[in-house]
C-alpha cells in the first residue's frame, strides 16, 4: 500500500485518514493548528434535515449519508470509546408565512413519492410538537434527521484515527505538494519535505492556499457567527430550521446551539453586534422563552465553502492527488458518504453514488 498524506485535521481529514489506515495504507495526517478545532469544531452538526429535491446534485450524496451514519457513528464509539451523541430526534422545518408554508406543501407532496417519510403540520399539529415555538409560526414540516455533537465527534474521529495507526501531527502548515513530472511525491510542510506516493487534500477553507495544487481549489472562507443557550427550563427537543436560518440545535447537555450567519468576511473571526443581534432577534421570534436563557457560549467558525456550492471530492490533475474539501454550510451532514466516495474513488471500486457532480476537474483549466 502507499504511504498516506492527509492534509488537514477536521471531520473530513480525520475519517479520510482513519479509513486508509484501516484499508493497509501507512497515513500520516497534518493538520496546522490542532485536529477537529476549525469548522468541525464550530459546526451545528444537523444530519438528514434536507427538503431538497432529488434533482439537486447534493441530495444523493446526503441520502447515501443518511443511510450510512448510524453504522458510521456506532463505529467510531466502539474504536474510540466517546460516544459523539448522534440522536434522531427529527427536524422540523417551520413557517411563519403562508409563502413559506406553501413551500412546506409542495416540499411533503414531493416526498409523498418517495421513500422518506414526512409529516405535514398546521399551526396547532406544530405547537403541539413543540409548545414554546412562537404564536406566529403557521404550520412546519416534520422530516427525518437528528444531530450528533460536532466536538465530541471531532475527537472521538481523533481517537479512533490514532488507534488505527494514523500519525497526526499538529501545528504543521503545509505549504506545497511536491511532485516528480505528473505525480506527487509528497508535500513540503514546516520546512521539511514528507514522502507520500498517496495525498488527500482536506485543508477545508486553508485548501486553496496551499501551491502547486491543480486544480486549484477555489474555495474561500465563509465565516458564520453561532451561539448556544442554556434552554434548560425551555426544552426544545426537535432540531428546528427557519427559511435563510437561524437553525436551533438540541443537545444531550441542555444546551441550544443556534446559528448562523453567512458572511465574506475573509479570515476575520470577530463576533459582530449586527451577527448576534440578527440571530438573538430571529431566535426569539421563533422561541419568544428563549429571552430568559443564560447565553452559554459564542463563537464563529470559517465554512470551507466552494464556488459552486459543491465539495470537491475525487481525484486531481497530478497522479496521487485527491480532494476532500469544499463542503460548505453542509458541515458534517455529508461526511460518512464523502468518506465512502473518495475511499471507492482511490481503491477503484464501485463508487456508493453518481462522482460527476463533485469531480475536482471541473475546476480544470485548458
Amino acid at each position: 500500500m502507499a504511504d498516506a498524506i492527509v492534509i488537514g485535521g477536521g471531520v473530513m481529514g480525520l475519517a479520510a485518514a482513519r479509513d486508509l489506515a484501516r484499508r493497509g495504507h501507512a497515513v500520516t495526517l497534518l493538520e496546522r493548528g490542532q485536529p477537529g478545532r476549525a469548522a468541525s469544531w464550530a459546526s451545528a452538526g444537523i444530519i438528514g434535515a434536507t427538503s431538497r429535491a432529488e434533482s439537486d446534485p447534493s441530495f444523493s450524496l446526503r441520502r447515501v449519508s443518511n443511510a450510512l451514519w448510524p453504522a458510521f457513528a456506532d463505529a467510531v464509539q466502539a474504536e474510540s470509546g466517546l460516544d459523539p451523541e448522534y440522536r434522531q430526534m427529527g427536524c422540523l422545518h417551520v413557517a411563519s408565512t403562508e409563502t413559506e408554508l406553501g413551500e412546506l406543501r409542495r416540499a411533503a407532496q414531493h416526498a409523498a413519492d418517495g421513500p422518506t417519510p414526512v409529516q405535514l403540520l398546521d399551526a396547532k399539529g406544530l405547537h403541539a410538537l413543540e409548545p414554546a415555538l412562537g404564536p406566529r409560526l403557521l404550520g412546519g414540516l416534520l422530516v427525518p434527521g437528528g444531530n450528533v455533537e460536532n466536538r465530541r465527534l471531532c475527537r472521538a474521529l481523533e481517537i479512533a484515527a490514532r488507534r488505527a495507526g494514523v500519525r497526526i501531527e499538529a501545528g504543521v502548515e503545509v505549504q506545497s505538494i511536491t511532485t516528480d513530472g505528473h505525480r506527487v511525491t509528497g508535500v513540503l510542510a514546516a520546512n521539511r519535505s514528507l514522502h507520500g506516493d498517496l495525498v488527500v487534500l482536506a485543508a477545508g477553507a486553508w485548501s486553496a492556499t496551499i501551491r502547486n495544487v491543480r486544480p486549484v481549489a477555489p474555495v474561500a472562507p465563509q465565516r458564520g457567527q453561532i451561539f448556544a443557550l442554556d434552554q434548560s427550563r425551555v426544552g426544545i427537543a426537535h432540531v428546528l430550521l427557519t427559511p435563510g436560518d437561524p437553525y436551533f440545535v438540541p443537545r444531550c447537555d441542555g444546551r441550544l446551539v443556534i446559528g448562523a450567519t453567512r458572511e465574506e468576511a475573509g479570515w476575520d473571526p470577530s463576533l459582530t453586534a449586527g451577527g448576534v443581534a440578527w440571530l438573538l432577534n430571529r431566535a426569539m421570534e421563533v422561541v419568544p422563552a428563549l429571552k430568559d436563557c443564560p447565553i452559554a457560549e459564542m463563537w464563529t467558525g470559517f465554512r470551507p465553502a466552494s464556488v459552486d456550492g459543491l465539495p470537491l471530492i475525487g481525484r486531481g490533475e497530478l497522479d496521487g492527488l485527491y480532494f476532500l474539501t469544499g463542503h460548505g454550510p453542509s458541515g458534517i451532514a455529508p461526511l460518512p458518504g464523502s468518506v465512502a466516495l473518495l475511499m471507492a474513488l482511490i481503491a477503484g471500486e464501485d463508487p456508493p453514488l453518481a462522482p460527476a457532480p463533485f469531480d475536482p476537474l471541473r475546476f480544470r483549466t485548458a
